[in-house]
């Protein structure tokens, strides 16, 4: 007699019926889509750099000495294949791409590969960016989970005021507001770079100041939100204190907003926040190599530096997801 089996399970060797982990796949299925997506971001921000770097920049001109006359930079630019058509120096630069080959640096180190100048700058980048996120948590998530609670305290007005400040104003700018008052003027801690804590202090703070502004304003309205919910009332009903509320509930039901929060504030730190601190605070990352690469048309660095920060911006965005879906299981990945 044949049986019929529901189409959510299967059949093993020893004839059991047991069902496939679809929604497994299916998670699994949509992470690859968003990776997918990421690269195919990447791809279109390289494009982009490529576009500029061969339009706006002429390397030939920054190698030149200044006494140079015009046929020897012709040769310059010739040597580098910068004079044959864009569409042959796309096809070299995506071909190198393929191969991990990012070209060689052309004027800060000459000669030089490219991509492994950048990695030597990448600990003292993620380092800094791990600070930045943890003063982001202490100034934006704690305080907006407080000011949510109790709307109107003194922790509610002072978040809310700094930030406002955060988010308004520019950032590098409060970072040199730092150095002058708190490096200089009252002499706490030093701002020259190092393995120090006291040196990711000012950098850390004035990248907390800024992405920690959004978090506060973001969690402080996700915590108003859930307190107005029915739920709230109906636990408190039944002898749940408020705190025990906040802890059990509200905390678990703002979860997943607080991971996508914290995660976009980190991939926005590599979308180009942490490059303007490091060249603010003279920072030995990846971004004052960058900053510095840019202005002396050193186009294999830049291209290397962008390449880095890119990865590291899909990464967290997947991450994000992933976490999300840990979370609560009611979410999808992607």
């Amino acid at each position: 007699m044949a049986t019929t089996l529901d189409p959510r399970t299967t059949v093993p060797s020893d004839g059991a019926a047991v069902p496939v982990p679809r929604r497994k796949r299916r998670r699994k299925m949509l992470a690859l889509k968003r990776l997918r997506d990421g690269l195919i971001v990447l791809f279109l921000v390289l494009t982009a750099i490529f576009l500029l770097g061969a339009i706006v920049g002429d390397p030939a001109e920054s190698l030149a000495p200044p006494e140079a006359t015009q046929e020897q930079v012709d040769q310059i630019r010739h040597n580098l294949g910068v004079d044959r058509p864009l569409v042959t120096q796309a096809g070299d630069y995506y071909s190198g791409l393929v191969r991990g080959d990012l070209g060689e640096s052309l004027v800060i180190a000459r000669n030089q590969p490219a991509f492994p100048l950048v990695m030597e700058r990448l600990p003292s980048t993620v380092r800094l960016t791990i600070a930045g996120l943890l003063f982001s948590f202490l100034l934006g998530v704690v305080p907006g989970i407080v000011a949510g609670v109790r709307p109107g305290s003194i922790v509610d007005r002072a978040g809310t005021f700094v930030a406002t400040a955060g988010v308004s104003f520019p950032y590098f700018w409060f970072g040199q507001i730092l150095i002058l008052v708190v490096a200089v003027q009252l002499k706490w801690v030093s701002v020259l770079p190092g393995n120090d804590v006291s040196a990711y202090l000012l950098p850390g703070l004035t990248l907390g100041i800024h992405h920690g502004g959004r978090l506060f304003q973001l969690v402080r309205s996700a915590t108003l939100d859930e307190l107005d919910k029915s739920y709230v009332t109906v636990a408190q009903s039944k002898g749940l204190g408020y705190y025990a509320v906040v802890l059990r509930h509200i905390m678990r039901n703002i979860g997943v907003t607080l991971a996508t929060m914290v995660g976009w504030e980190y991939a926005r730190m590599w979308g180009g926040t942490v490059f303007l601190i490091e060249f603010t605070f003279a920072w030995p990352g990846i971004g004052k190599l960058v900053t510095e690469a840019a202005q002396r048309h050193d186009f294999h660095v830049v291209q290397a530096g962008v390449v880095v920060a890119g990865v590291f911006v899909v990464v967290a965005n997947l991450l994000v997801d992933v976490m999300s879906a840990a979370i609560d299981k009611r979410v999808e990945v992607g």
